[in-house]
């Protein structure tokens, strides 16, 4: 599967339809959901897909082709992806919250706008495949970027998720779901699947391709849907995003997010690419005239070279895995019956398994406590800030 003639040949783009491929059955396998192109100008996740399973079919019938379970892969953003834009009408990535579904399911399908229309289609196809797994189901969303940067995935950080995105030899990202509100991630993620985001680098750079094919790859493996004996080249494929990442940290998390307002008059000063090492005071960029500098020492992260989008950059600082095991074990202990201990921490009055922080009171490194034991930050309720749980499925 995925030869190196396989690897290198571009396989054209015969327009775009919403199921790019489907293989295997539903037996107890492992479902294995694969999204491209939920923005329209990132191609290179579709093309990735292609190449996977025209492989997958080559080899079907061989040694080689055992494969358990289902992979199953959806186009995101059909109208964007053949306009070349990111979006028509809005962001489709925007759009998951658990308000934003209700929304729209209980809105009339006539009054959708064009990233409207293709949520509903997809909540459509992705409901029918869930009703039909046998197995665990995890979900793969493929992405590119404006700028120039190594591959790296972004997750949030569960036990399950962790499974998955460390099998990726790529730097991962943790705190992404907690910068952006409707990520479509988020919509599994709430009922409990695992579910990562990865980057393969600048939107029409032909390495881009090669990355996100090989962390398919890798991906199907560490699922279960493929065993590595099954799978020749799974050291190639390490090797090439080995080669990619040399020299970048691990593990990061989100620090800051530059949001882009409708109106406002972002620049990006040229010349940055993702994991470039700044220092607190940096000039980054520029909107409605004033100049924006980096709040921290740290790396930037997706730096914005484009026209659409509502992120101008994002600024990550570096965890150590330490912390991460220190994580796993308070939360084995179940040591978040303690949070309401720490000073200006209280439950939630209406809402289990949330808590409310009030920021005045709450001592430095709160965030960092409920981060450890599972918890993420949700948009503010007045001034408290709201830690909810994770799903730990």
């Amino acid at each position: 599967m995925g030869g190196a003639e396989e690897s290198q040949r571009l396989i054209p783009l015969h327009g775009f339809q919403r199921v790019l491929g489907t293989f295997g059955e539903e037996d107890e396998g492992p479902l294995f959901l694969i999204t491209a192109g939920i923005h329209g100008n990132e191609r290179a996740g579709v093309e990735a897909v292609q190449r996977v399973f025209a492989a997958l079919r080559e080899a079907q019938g061989t040694p080689a082709g055992r494969f358990k379970g289902r992979c199953v892969a959806f186009a995101g953003n059909l109208k964007g992806l053949r306009a070349g834009v990111r979006f028509i009408d809005q962001d489709l990535n925007r759009l998951w919250t658990k308000k934003g579904i209700a929304r729209l399911l209980a809105g009339d399908p006539s009054l959708d706008d064009a990233e409207e229309a293709e949520a509903r289609e997809l909540l459509g196809c992705f409901e029918k495949e869930l009703g039909r797994a046998r197995g665990k189901v995890l979900i793969m969303d493929l992405h590119t970027s404006s700028a120039d940067g190594p591959p790296f995935s972004c997750m949030g950080d569960t036990i399950p998720n962790r499974k998955l995105a460390f099998a990726l030899p790529v730097p991962v990202i943790l705190g992404l779901e907690e910068a952006i509100d409707g990520a479509m991630l988020d919509w599994f993620y709430e009922q409990g699947h695992v579910a990562i985001a990865v980057e393969g680098g600048k939107h029409q750079a032909r390495e881009t391709v090669d990355n996100l094919e090989a962390m398919i790859w890798i991906a199907l493996v560490a699922s279960g849907n493929l065993h590595e004996r099954d799978l020749p080249r799974l050291g190639d494929f390490k090797r090439l995003l080995e080669r990619e990442v040399r020299g970048i940290p691990h593990i990061l998390e989100i620090r800051y997010r530059e949001v882009i307002r409708p109106g406002e008059k972002f620049h990006m000063i040229p010349g940055f690419k993702t994991f470039d090492r700044i220092q607190k005071g940096t000039p980054l960029a520029e909107k409605d005239g004033e100049v924006l500098r980096a709040t921290e020492d740290g790396y930037v992260l997706l730096p914005l070279y484009q026209g659409q989008g509502e992120d101008g950059f994002f600024i990550g600082r570096r965890v150590p895995r330490f912390w991460l095991l220190v994580a796993s074990l308070l939360r084995r202990l179940h040591a978040s019956r303690l949070l309401p201990l720490l000073p200006g921490v209280r439950p939630h009055p209406e809402k289990k398994d949330r808590f409310l922080v009030d920021p005045k009171i709450a001592r430095w490194g709160t965030v960092q406590v409920f981060h450890l034991l599972g918890y993420r930050r949700r948009r503010p309720e007045g001034d408290q800030l709201v830690f909810s749980r994770r799903p730990q499925w």
